[in-house]
Formats: C-alpha cells, sequence, structure tokens
C-alpha cells in the first residue's frame, strides 16, 4: 500500500504585528456615578454620554480637549438612553422618580419633562430620534409587567402598550426603520421581537431555550433586518440573533461562564456586528465583532457594568461603561486594526492523523490555537499554544470513523483572540482493517473469549453449534462498529467437547474450532 505521510512545518511569517490598542479614560471620579449609561458620537467623532450619578441624572462630553460634565435632572437619572439630533443636541429617555421622563437640550438649556406617570413606569428605557428629531422610546412598565412604548408626534406624546404577556416586557431596546416604524427587542425568560408595520404590532418569540433575553440590544441593517445580542441566563453565554429574510439565525458568540451581561450591539458599514459587554466571572469589559468570517474576541479591561457601544465612521468601537470597583465612568476607544486580519483553515487526513493547516491575511500574532468538534458537539481547544510562526499542526488523537471539524484562534500581543473557521467536516478512516476472529484459550475449562474485528460498522452475530450443526447457544447479536472487540464468554452450562465458533457480519463470516474442557 501506499503510504502518505504527513510533514509538519514551520512558516516564517515576516513583518511585526500591527495591532491596535485600547485607550481608556476614567470621565467622571465623584462617588458612584456611571451606572446606566449610554454612549453615542457626534458627526465630528466625540462622544456624548448619560449616565446615572449617585442618584441624578448626568451628561458628560468630549469637546476636544477636554470632558465637560454636567447634571441634567437631581430628581433621578436610572436606565438612560441617549441619543444625538442633526444639530448633534442630545435627547435622553430615563427613569426618574418611577416616572418615564425626556430631556432634550434646545442650545441653551435643559427641556425636561414627565411623558409617563401611570404607575412604576421608566424602567430600561431605550431611545431613538426620527428623521424629524422625534423621540420614541420602548421601555417597562414595573407595576403591570408590560412592554410599552412613547412617541412624540409633534404636539403631544402618543403612549401604548406592545406587549401585556408578563415575564417577557423587561431589558428593551429600540431602533426606527427608514420609514420611521419601530422595532424593539426585550425579554426576561424568553427573547421577545415587537415590530410595527404600520398598522399593528406584529410580536414573536425568537429564542426560548433557557431563560435567554436578559439585556438586549438591537440595531437595523441596511435591508432594515433585526440584529439582537443578548445574555442566555441559563448556559451564562453571549448569544446573538438575526433575521436573513426567511428565518432566525442564533448563534453563542462568547460561552466562557457566565459572560454576556449588559450588551450593547451596533453595527458597521458592512453590517457586520459588534457587541461590547461584561465577563462576571473575571468581572472583565469584553468586545467581540464578526469580521465576515468569524467572531473577534477581545478583553478590554478589568472592569465593565453597563456598557454601551458606538461605532466611528471608520468602525472602531467606543465604550461606556461603569467601572464597579472605583465606582466612576470610564471611556474606552479602540485604534489601529488586529495584525492577522483574516485565516483560511484547511483539514486534510492522513496515516498519522489530521493535519490542520492555515495561511493568514496580515502580520504573525503572538500565538495560535488548534481547536476541534466531534460530531455535532462544542469546539474544545486541542493544540495548545502554538508559536505565532507556526502554519500547520498535526491531531494524532483521532479515531476511526470520527467526524471532525477545526477552527484555529490567532492571540496578538496585546490579548485580542481571533476565531477562524470552521474546516468541511473530516473523516478519518483509519488503517484498512480485514475481518478477524480468534478464540481463547482453547481448551477452556471457565471462561472464553472471542477476540474480533470489524472492517465496517453492521450487524454481527457470535454463535457456538456443536459438529452436527445444531446451534446450541447465541454469545452475541447486535450492532457493532468497526474495529477491534473482544467479548467473554462462560462455558460452565455446556457439556464438555468440540465446538464451531462462527461470527456471520455484513463483511462475511468466519469459523473457529474450541474446545471446552472439564
Amino acid at each position: 500500500m501506499k503510504r502518505l505521510f504527513c510533514v509538519v512545518f514551520a512558516l516564517a511569517l515576516a513583518g511585526a504585528a500591527s495591532a491596535g490598542e485600547w485607550h481608556f479614560e476614567i470621565v467622571d471620579s465623584a462617588d458612584r456615578v456611571g451606572e446606566c449609561t449610554s454612549v453615542a458620537l457626534d458627526s465630528s467623532g466625540n462622544p456624548h454620554i448619560s449616565y446615572n450619578g449617585n442618584a441624578d441624572l448626568k451628561y458628560a462630553r468630549w469637546d476636544g480637549a477636554a470632558w465637560q460634565i454636567e447634571t441634567v435632572d437631581s430628581a433621578g437619572g436610572s436606565y438612560t438612553s441617549l441619543a444625538l439630533d442633526s444639530s448633534n443636541r442630545p435627547h435622553i429617555s430615563y427613569c426618574g422618580n418611577s416616572d418615564l421622563k425626556y430631556a432634550r437640550w434646545n442650545g441653551s438649556s435643559w427641556q425636561i419633562e414627565t411623558v409617563d406617570s401611570a404607575g412604576d413606569v421608566g424602567w430600561f428605557t431605550s431611545l431613538a430620534l426620527d428623521d424629524s428629531d422625534y423621540p420614541h422610546i420602548s421601555y417597562w412598565d414595573s407595576t403591570n409587567d408590560d412592554l410599552k412604548y412613547a412617541r412624540w408626534n409633534g404636539s403631544s406624546w402618543q403612549i401604548e402598550t406592545v406587549d401585556s404577556a408578563g415575564f417577557v416586557d423587561r431589558y428593551t431596546s429600540l431602533a426606527l426603520d427608514s420609514s420611521g416604524y419601530p422595532h424593539i427587542s426585550y425579554g426576561y425568560l424568553d427573547l421577545m421581537y415587537a415590530r410595527w408595520n404600520g398598522s399593528s404590532w406584529q410580536v414573536e418569540t425568537v429564542d426560548t431555550v433557557g431563560d435567554v433575553g436578559l439585556w438586549t440590544s438591537l440595531a437595523l441593517d441596511s435591508s432594515g433586518r433585526p440584529h439582537i445580542s443578548y445574555h442566555d441566563w441559563t448556559n451564562g453565554c453571549l448569544k446573538y440573533a438575526r433575521w436573513d429574510g426567511a428565518a432566525w439565525q442564533i448563534e453563542t458568540v462568547d460561552s466562557t461562564w457566565s459572560v454576556g451581561r449588559y450588551t450593547s450591539l451596533a453595527l458597521d458599514s458592512n453590517d457586520y456586528p459588534h457587541i461590547s459587554y461584561h465577563d462576571w466571572d473575571n468581572d472583565d469589559l469584553k468586545y467581540a465583532r464578526w469580521n465576515g468570517s468569524s467572531w473577534w474576541i477581545q478583553t478590554v479591561g478589568d472592569v465593565g457594568w453597563y456598557t454601551s457601544l458606538a461605532l466611528d465612521s471608520s468602525g472602531n468601537p467606543h465604550i461606556s461603561y461603569y467601572d464597579e470597583n472605583n465606582n466612576n465612568l470610564k471611556y474606552a476607544y479602540w485604534e489601529g486594526g488586529p495584525a492577522v486580519e483574516d485565516a483560511e483553515v484547511s483539514a486534510n487526513t492522513c496515516d498519522e492523523g489530521v493535519l490542520v493547516g492555515w495561511t493568514i491575511t496580515g502580520d504573525a500574532p503572538a500565538s495560535f490555537t488548534v481547536l476541534r468538534s466531534v460530531g455535532d458537539n462544542e469546539p474544545e481547544t486541542v493544540s495548545g499554544a502554538l508559536p505565532g510562526t507556526a502554519a500547520s499542526w498535526l491531531d494524532a488523537d483521532v479515531e476511526a470513523g470520527g467526524e471532525y471539524r477545526y477552527w484555529l484562534e490567532a492571540t496578538e500581543e496585546d490579548g485580542m483572540v481571533s476565531r477562524f473557521g470552521p474546516t468541511e467536516p473530516v473523516n478519518f478512516p483509519g488503517a484498512a482493517r480485514e475481518l478477524t476472529l480468534s478464540i481463547y484459550p482453547s481448551p477452556a475449562s471457565g471462561l472464553f473469549t472471542v477476540d474480533y474485528t470489524l472492517p465496517e460498522n453492521g450487524s454481527i452475530t457470535i454463535a457456538l453449534y456443536d459438529l452436527s450443526g445444531r446451534r446450541v447457544t447465541t454469545v452475541l447479536d447486535g450492532e457493532m462498529a468497526a474495529g477491534r472487540h473482544d467479548i467473554s464468554y462462560d462455558t460452565s452450562a455446556l457439556p464438555p467437547g468440540v465446538y464451531l465458533a462462527r461470527l456471520a457480519t455484513d463483511s462475511g463470516t468466519l469459523t473457529r474450532r474450541v474446545v471446552i474442557a472439564r
């Protein structure tokens, strides 16, 4: 037989890593400020942030040289949501003293009004402005456990209940389509989605697998299709759902345990999603983005509650968040790009196992890691850390008949992790097998062992016959996988003598002689 050998090699990749970096600032260091943050960028790319400051509604903006900070409403300011109008003036929805409130800057002063005071309302607000700069707000009515929606029509507020099913109405996120119609993601036990079609609300359940739909964030792409990031409480992971025009496509973005709280989603010019979120176990701010073929995931900082994400004109992320260790408002932004821009990953079988190879676009990272899934299982790390100059890795820990898929993770010098793949599934055939049968010991006075090899999966029967051809007993009858097997049989109930053991399979039949003695 002609043998195919695996050759494992390393390819030197020229050039130093050109990865960008995160910049961090403390925006407001007054005691216990920065919860419920919301960030937006003006036409010059300068950030504006609304947030809760020790029970006050506060607002910070970067003027190009320094942060300008002011208190907007000292009568409460939780669950803030910020949007900038066509003149770059801020509008903020928030909860103040159990009411839904709305504040806007008119160019000289803040105009504040109560939108809804019918019960304990105004929780989890989300604000968007239409083409006329009129505000639209989604929010939760805690008294009635309802999802509500308010909009300004130019002369008065129009308020309605969108969903009154209960236990599904929290963590709202609002976006307006090109017609100015509202779309809302929300949830608590299930991830829900509601949209106005021009005459009525269309409400549907997106994800019911576990307690999902917490900390939802919604964005509409250039075709008006919804994308939603959210937290799966049951499995402790970050999930992402998008409507492809016919069905919801749902995937797990980050499954390291207890991640995905305080999610915030934005889409870039390619309609690719970017998500900021919190890692509860490690108390880290994290960031994930889709690059067209895989998710880039990075740990940004050592804190990160109440994250809010906006993208600048270059698609770079800007994140406002709360540092719960120091009780202050922080802001992070990214400059530059990753060293590894893209990677093509392949997997091919050989006598020694499966050879995983890759070619990258960009510069060498700090290290690579290979992940593998068996069948439909989740991928697991199998290679350990490989040098950033590596271009292949041999997986020798494979079994005949196994179906495998592989992913490649590139880790940058600054800790950013990018995942590429998966490969097409590969089946490892192993060495060619023949049908074999042996029995020992013979003579046998107690137990004997039947040792056999099957070249393929299939049905199998092992039986004992006397010399007249009469079946005495059946040792095994069932389905078995390809490979080597053995089974023991107790002969104490059989009279001594000479017997024939017959192995019958889909691949053929074999017979061996066995002697039973006392």
